[in-house]
C-alpha cells in the first residue's frame, strides 16, 4: 500500500514513468514488479496517444471520403480540402485532387459545348444542302409545271410536254441530292464494304466536279476494321475532303490508307495555299477550331493521333494513326458499359 502511494505521488509530481519506477524502486517492491507497473503505465500512455492519433487522422480521412463520394453522384462544386486543416500532408493531396477535379469538370464542359457547336454545324450544313439544292430545285419543278398547266390551258401542248420534262428532271436532281445528303450522314457503302470502298464512294461523289485532280491510294483490306475505327477514319477524310474544297484553293489532292497488323494510318495532302494551324485554334467567335478539333478528338478516342502539317504556300497535310487493337479494347468497353 505504502509503495502504489509512493508511485501515485511520483506521477502526480510529473516525474513521468521514470521517476514512478524510481519510486517504485525505493518503496522495497522487487524489481520485477517495480517493471512490470512501469509498462503498463507506459502502455496505457502510448494506447491512449494512439488512440489520439488515429482519431485526429481517420476523422479527415472519412469526411475526404465522404466529399468523393458526393463528387462521384454529381456534386462537382464539393471541396476535398474540408476538414483537414490539422494535416497540412493530406490537405495538400486533397488540395491538388480538388484542382484536378475541377479542371477535369471545366474540360468536360468545354467538350460538351464543342459537341454542341458540332451538333449546330452539322444542322446548319443540312439546312443549306437542303436550301440550295433539293430547295431551289423543287422550286424550279413548281415553276415549271406551273408553266406547263399554262400551256394546256392555252392549248400548247408541245409546250406543256417540255414544261414536264423540265419539271421531272429538276424534281429528279432534287431526289439525287437528298439521297446524296442522306448517305454522307451514314453512308451505307461504309457498312456493307468498308472503308476503302466508302472512300472511293465519297471521292467519286463528291470530288468528280470539284476540278481536284484527285490521287487515291487505297488498297483493298483484307479483314474488316473495328466499325469504330472505320467511322472515324472516313469522318476525319470527310471532314479534311470538305476543308480542301472550301478553303484550300487546291488544284490537287491525294487520299492515302495504309493498314499493318498493329495499326491503321491515312493522310490527306492538298498542294492548297495551306494556313498556319496556330491562327485557326480560335474562330470569328472565340471558339475552338471545330473542324481540326473534331479530327483530332476522334483520333484520339481510339488511342490514335492526328497531326495537321501546313503552313502559308505550302498545302496542308492531315496525318491520322490509330492502333488497332486500342480501338478494339475500346469499342469491347463500350459494350460492355
Amino acid at each position: 500500500m505504502r509503495a502504489m502511494t509512493a508511485a501515485r505521488l511520483a506521477l502526480a509530481a510529473g516525474g513521468g514513468a521514470a521517476c514512478a519506477l524510481a519510486s517504485l524502486a525505493a518503496a522495497d517492491l522487487s524489481l520485477p514488479l517495480a517493471v512490470g507497473l512501469w509498462c503498463a503505465v507506459c502502455g496505457g500512455v502510448v494506447y491512449a496517444a494512439s488512440r489520439l492519433a488515429a482519431c485526429e487522422l481517420v476523422a479527415p480521412l472519412h469526411r475526404v471520403a465522404e466529399a468523393m463520394g458526393q463528387v462521384h453522384k454529381g456534386q462537382h462544386d464539393r471541396r476535398l480540402d474540408e476538414g483537414c486543416e490539422r494535416l497540412p500532408d493530406l490537405r495538400e493531396l486533397a488540395r491538388a485532387a480538388t484542382e484536378m477535379l475541377e479542371r477535369l469538370d471545366a474540360e468536360s464542359r468545354a467538350y460538351s459545348a464543342r459537341i454542341l457547336d458540332s451538333v449546330e454545324e452539322e444542322r446548319r450544313r443540312i439546312g443549306r444542302e437542303l436550301h440550295d439544292e433539293s430547295g431551289q430545285s423543287l422550286a424550279a419543278a413548281l415553276l415549271s409545271l406551273d408553266l406547263a398547266e399554262r400551256a394546256l390551258l392555252a392549248d400548247s401542248l408541245p409546250t406543256a410536254l417540255e414544261r414536264v420534262g423540265q419539271a421531272r428532271e429538276l424534281i429528279r436532281h432534287g431526289l439525287d441530292q437528298v439521297r446524296l445528303l442522306i448517305h454522307d450522314l451514314r453512308p451505307s457503302v461504309l457498312d456493307d464494304f468498308g472503308l476503302p470502298a466508302a472512300l472511293r464512294w465519297y471521292i467519286q461523289t463528291h470530288l468528280d466536279q470539284s476540278g481536284l485532280a484527285v490521287e487515291a491510294d487505297l488498297p483493298k483490306v483484307p479483314v474488316r476494321l473495328p466499325a469504330a475505327v472505320e467511322t472515324a477514319l472516313f469522318r476525319i477524310a470527310q471532314e479534311s475532303l470538305g476543308n480542301v474544297v472550301r478553303h484550300s484553293f487546291a488544284t490537287r489532292v491525294r487520299v492515302s490508307l495504309e493498314v499493318q497488323p498493329g495499326y491503321a494510318a491515312m493522310v490527306v495532302s492538298d498542294n492548297g495555299r495551306g494556313f498556319d494551324p496556330a491562327d485557326v485554334h480560335v474562330d470569328a467567335r472565340g471558339r475552338y477550331g471545330v473542324g481540326l478539333l473534331s479530327i483530332r478528338e476522334r483520333a484520339e478516342a481510339l488511342g490514335g493521333s492526328a497531326t495537321v502539317v501546313s503552313s502559308p504556300g505550302r498545302g496542308t497535310s492531315v496525318h491520322v494513326v490509330v492502333p488497332l487493337q486500342a480501338a478494339e479494347s475500346a469499342r469491347t468497353e463500350a459494350r460492355s458499359a
